[in-house]
């Protein structure tokens, strides 16, 4: 099922043309948390600490990882 969702007109019109690999599929999965915590939840339901916590894990994850893949493109050169 998982395979399906890369394929899906939603994930194509935001410009993926191929299921990413890699750490490029972990920033995907967290860039679409954020996406679908910030978008689709109501500001209530954001205020539980499980689901804000998760949220701001993401956030964190993504950067940390963008950092990694900058310096690693930086340093290789």
């Amino acid at each position: 099922y998982f395979m399906k969702f890369w394929e899906s007109p939603i994930i194509k019109s935001l410009g993926w043309k191929e299921e990413p690999k890699g750490i490029a599929k972990v920033m995907s999965v967290c860039m679409l948390i954020v996406i679908a915590m910030s978008i689709f939840m109501p500001s209530s339901i954001l205020e539980i600490k499980i689901v804000s916590t998760i949220t701001w894990a993401s956030i964190i994850i993504f950067f940390v990882l963008l950092a990694y893949v900058l310096l690693k493109r930086l340093f290789s050169k």
